[in-house]
């Protein structure tokens, strides 16, 4: 007799947990009545042993098997693609954001304490002259 277990295709979303993996298939579809593109995740629980160890990020199929727990009767099968962690991305990219955001802050700062000292040697010659004009006045 030969067996005909499912095999689906799908990204790790979650390798937190100890020989298990979290898998979100996606299945498009199109609504029979308006005709659009409905798109519908799943996730399944899926056994993650030595052989194949996928991570967050990669692309796999898994395959139906025996009921391992209360909630995890899949297994990887196979790793179609290797991922990129997007959490890891967006550390990057929130840490460059930080930077450049840092450097404005600095840029802006040098600039204001430019503008304020011209405004104070601006005041101080004003005085200078506003003394001179008073001097000059009492000498006439």
């Amino acid at each position: 007799m030969r067996e005909h277990r499912r095999i689906m295709q799908g990204r790790v979303i979650s390798d937190k947990m100890a020989k298990t993996v979290i898998v979100e298939i996606e299945e498009r579809s199109s609504h029979p009545l308006y005709g659009k593109v409905v798109t519908q995740t799943r996730r399944f629980k899926a056994h993650n042993d030595e052989p194949v160890i996928a991570k967050a990020g990669d692309l796999v199929k898994i395959i139906e098997s025996r009921p391992m727990s209360h909630a995890k009767r899949w297994r990887v099968h196979e790793i179609v693609q290797r991922g990129e962690i997007v959490e890891q991305i967006v550390e990057k990219e929130l840490e460059e954001l930080r930077a450049t955001e840092e450097a404005v802050r600095a840029a802006r700062r040098a600039e204001e304490e430019r503008r304020a000292a011209e405004r104070l040697s601006k005041l101080a010659g004003e005085d200078e002259t506003a003394e001179d004009d008073a001097a000059e006045s009492e000498v006439q």
